[in-house]
């Protein structure tokens, strides 16, 4: 009988493993922080306090789902390198809503969270980390 041995994990792919972590709970707590700006008399005023709210408590649930299928991507699991890339991309649509409701604040977030994108999903899909999500030859 053959010992198949383990698959070892790129350092790569343990850095953004780690970025992912960071970015999951980053999110949380700006949804926290957005759910926060609800109370603030400016949004009262504009009638755009639902809004808000429904927006900070959807980047609450992204942020804990990024944290969740962290883990899986740790593991070399497929499902869970796709499931980040849909999570980041609908992060991405977030922030646009977001500058949409406030576009005083500017477009740094959009532009952060396109850098993160790039930075966190492309080592996952091309080079030594789309090789360690491959399946494995029989």
């Amino acid at each position: 009988m053959d010992a198949v041995a383990p698959r070892r994990r790129p350092g790569l792919v343990t850095f953004v493993v780690v970025l992912i972590y960071i970015a999951g709970i980053a999110e949380v707590l700006v949804g926290i922080g957005a759910i926060f700006v609800r109370y603030l008399p400016e949004a009262q005023a504009d009638g755009v306090a639902f809004p808000v709210t429904v927006l900070g408590a959807a980047m609450i649930i992204i942020g804990l789902a990024v944290v969740s299928v962290a883990s899986g991507v740790a593991r070399g699991s497929r499902f869970g390198r796709a499931a980040i890339t849909i999570l980041l991309l609908l992060g991405l649509v977030i922030d646009v809503v977001a500058l949409v409701l406030d576009p005083d604040s500017g477009p740094s977030g959009l532009i952060a969270q396109a850098i993160a994108c790039v930075i966190v999903a492309l080592p996952l899909w091309i080079g030594p980390g789309g090789r360690f999500f491959a399946r494995p030859r029989a």
